[in-house]
C-alpha cells in the first residue's frame, strides 16, 4: 500500500512539473508582479497584470 502511494505521489509529481507555474511575488519596492515558469521551454517571465498572464499561457 504504501508503494502505491509512493508511486501516485510521484506520478503527480511529474505531471505538475510539466505545467506552467505562477506565483504572485512583491519586489523590495513593494510592487506586485507575477511570475511565470515554463518548465517544457525552462523560461521565466514577470507580468504585471493577470490578463498578460493569461494572454502569455494562451
Amino acid at each position: 500500500m504504501k508503494l502505491n502511494r509512493f508511486w501516485n505521489a510521484v506520478m503527480n509529481r511529474i505531471a505538475r512539473s510539466s505545467k506552467p507555474q505562477v506565483t504572485y511575488r512583491c519586489d523590495t519596492q513593494g510592487n506586485w508582479y507575477y511570475q511565470v515558469y515554463d518548465p517544457q521551454a525552462d523560461k521565466h517571465n514577470a507580468f504585471g497584470t493577470e490578463q498578460e498572464v493569461k494572454v502569455w499561457l494562451d
